[in-house]
C-alpha cells in the first residue's frame, strides 16, 4: 500500500508549478491560500449537492476541515470578492493617478498609496522595488515617474490568469497519475491533444469532438445502467468517468 506521506510529497511536487505561476500573477502566498478555502468550500457544496445533502456550513465544514465560522463567513461573501490581487489594486491606482495628469508620484505620495492597499503587511519600499524592476516606474530624484508599460500590466496579468488554469490542469494530470500509478484501475486518465491543428480549424474540430463525446456518453450510461439495480442512488461507492473537453486559447481563437 502506497505511504500517504509519499502522496504528500508528491503534491508538494506537483504544486510548484502552479505556485510559479501565481508568484507571477502577483499573488501572494496568503492571498493563495484564501483562494484554495474558498475552492474548498466551493466543492464541498458541489459534492453534498450530488449527495443530495443540506448544504449547511457545518457539513461544508465537516467536509473540508475549514473552520465553520470562516466557511459562515465565505458563503456571505459571495458575489462580493475582489477580482483584483493587492498588485492589480496598486497597478489600477497608479492609471488612475497618471489618468489624472500625475505622472510623477513623491515618494511619500506612492508609499501611501500602497499601504492603503496592502495594510503596511508589507513593506512600501518592497513592492516599490518590484514596481521598478517590472518597469511600471523610473526614479526621478525623490520622485517616481510613471512609465508607458503600465498600461500593458492587466492585459499581462489576464493571460496569466488562462495560463495558471491550463497548469492547473495539467498539475491534477501529473498528481494522480502518481497518486494512483498507470496499472491502478480504479483511475485510468489520460489526456490526447494536438498542438497541430491551425486555430482557424479549432471550431470544426470541438464540434467533432462534442459529437464523439456526446456518443460516448450514451455508451458509458448504457453500460452502467446494465449493472445498475434497483436500490436509492448514492447506497453504493459511484463508479463512472468524467469526461473534459478543453481548448487553451478557445477565447483567442479568430472567427
Amino acid at each position: 500500500m502506497t505511504n500517504p506521506q509519499t502522496h504528500l510529497v508528491q503534491l508538494q511536487k506537483a504544486l510548484i508549478p502552479v505556485s510559479r505561476m501565481v508568484i507571477k500573477f502577483g499573488l501572494q502566498c496568503h492571498e493563495f491560500k484564501d483562494n484554495i478555502e474558498f475552492a474548498y468550500i466551493q466543492a464541498a457544496k458541489e459534492l453534498l449537492h450530488e449527495e443530495q445533502r443540506p448544504i449547511t456550513s457545518q457539513a461544508i465544514a465537516v467536509k473540508t476541515g475549514i473552520d465553520r465560522r470562516k466557511v459562515a463567513e465565505y458563503v456571505q461573501q459571495k458575489g462580493n470578492r475582489k477580482g483584483f490581487n493587492k498588485m492589480d489594486l496598486v497597478i489600477l491606482a497608479l492609471q488612475k493617478c497618471k489618468a489624472g495628469g500625475q505622472k510623477k508620484l513623491s515618494s511619500a505620495r506612492l508609499s501611501q498609496i500602497i499601504d492603503s492597499i496592502y495594510g503596511q503587511h508589507i513593506r512600501a519600499k518592497a513592492i516599490i522595488t518590484e514596481l521598478i524592476q517590472a518597469e511600471m516606474i523610473t526614479p526621478d530624484k525623490s520622485h517616481y515617474r510613471i512609465t508607458d508599460v503600465l498600461h500593458q500590466k492587466l492585459s499581462l496579468q489576464a493571460e496569466l490568469a488562462d495560463e495558471v488554469d491550463i497548469t492547473t490542469q495539467r498539475l491534477f494530470e501529473t498528481f494522480y497519475k502518481k497518486m494512483f500509478g498507470e496499472n491502478d484501475v480504479s483511475l485510468n486518465q489520460k489526456t490526447v491533444q494536438s498542438s497541430k491543428i491551425p486555430p482557424r480549424k479549432h471550431a470544426e474540430v470541438h464540434t467533432l469532438l462534442n459529437q464523439l463525446l456526446t456518443d460516448f456518453q450514451n455508451q458509458v450510461e448504457s453500460v452502467l445502467d446494465e449493472y445498475a439495480v434497483n436500490v436509492a442512488e448514492n447506497t453504493y461507492p459511484k463508479i463512472g468517468i468524467n469526461q473534459f473537453q478543453f481548448s487553451e486559447n478557445a477565447e483567442k481563437q479568430p472567427s
